[in-house]
């Protein structure tokens, strides 16, 4: 099994790591830690179904035109 985390917002996994290195990794825990404190979501998955991504929303986010970025 891995330990994945995942992003609260579009369930995307983006950290990942094995058993039973997720109980003992000091640095793993840390992070895990202050993920999940974030609100992102902690899960035990399978090895072939590991998927690792960048966050889901921040690519369908809408491209905003900033029409004052030039002015000074």
């Amino acid at each position: 099994m891995i330990q994945v985390i995942k992003y609260q917002c579009c369930d995307q996994a983006f950290a990942a790591c094995c058993e039973p290195e997720c109980y003992t990794e000091k640095d793993w825990l840390k992070d895990l830690r202050k993920y999940a404190l974030r609100g992102d979501k902690i899960e035990l998955i399978e090895h072939g179904d590991l998927k690792l991504g960048r966050c889901k929303c921040k690519e369908e986010a809408p491209k905003v035109l900033d029409l004052f970025s030039e002015i000074q």
